[in-house]
């Protein structure tokens, strides 16, 4: 397996693929979809700073286009689903050359993965017990798919919400994160009825396949999520309030 990571401004990927030509393509295609959503921004600045979906004549390269179309099913503005769009798109085109095997491109905790093999995603949920003690195992059967978080405890990506991790499974990263983003902003308020709102958000959203809320010591989950791993803790089930 090889690996690469490449930083410009926000912009944090980490490309692990089965042949290095998978993963020079992947990381040409991020910086290139970057580009593409900067010389949006300047020329329409509602793109960026809109936090409701908006229209654009097209065409439009694939990046935008996939923050637009996510926006409109997820009912947030185009800028919520950047950094699954631009993983998705890296990890599109890398998949093209890994000969049969799998590719796996992360963007700011953001995650694309296509093709063939077995993938670990660690679940990082700030100072809530379940941090870093619970991974998804992502199986060939479970492929593709868009692994993507928001929360509004870390990271420095806005959320009206007080999830420490809101993690949305999708085909497609861009509508993971738009949604993910949808759902987290629900998650404020009394603990347990904050989770059940951001569950019903996540049915209201079309595409999706699951979600997990975690807050503080109180998680939710509905629809269909990878196996789930657990590390240091002997269920699952003492945390889990809503199905």
């Amino acid at each position: 397996m090889f690996a690469k990571r490449w930083e410009y401004k926000e912009t944090r990927i980490l490309v692990k693929a089965n042949t290095k030509r998978a993963v020079e393509v992947a990381l040409k295609a991020a910086f290139e979809a970057r580009m593409s959503v900067e010389k949006y921004v300047l020329k329409y600045p509602e793109f960026r700073y809109s936090l409701e979906p908006i229209k654009l004549r097209g065409p439009h390269p694939e990046v935008i286009r996939l923050m637009l179309e996510a926006s409109e099913l997820a009912g947030v503005g185009p800028f919520a689903s950047v950094a699954g769009a631009i993983a998705q798109v890296a990890c599109e085109a890398g998949a093209v050359y890994c000969e049969g095997g799998g590719i796996l491109v992360e963007n700011g905790g953001d995650i694309q993965i296509m093709g063939r093999g077995r993938f670990r995603i660690g679940v990082y949920a700030g100072n809530s017990p379940l941090s870093g003690k619970i991974a998804f195992l992502v199986k060939e059967e479970d492929l593709p798919a868009g692994i993507c978080t928001s929360s509004g405890t870390v990271g420095p990506s806005l959320s009206f919400g007080e999830s420490d991790a809101t993690i949305v499974i999708a085909d497609e990263a861009s509508l993971a994160d738009a949604a993910a983003t949808a759902i987290g902003n629900e998650v404020r308020g009394r603990e347990e009825e904050s989770i059940k709102r951001g569950l019903d958000k996540f049915e209201q959203i079309p595409d999706l396949r699951g979600c997990l809320i975690i807050r503080g010591k109180m998680a939710g989950l509905k629809g269909r999520l990878p196996e789930i791993v657990l590390s240091r803790l002997e269920s699952l089930k003492e945390f889990l309030q809503f199905f």
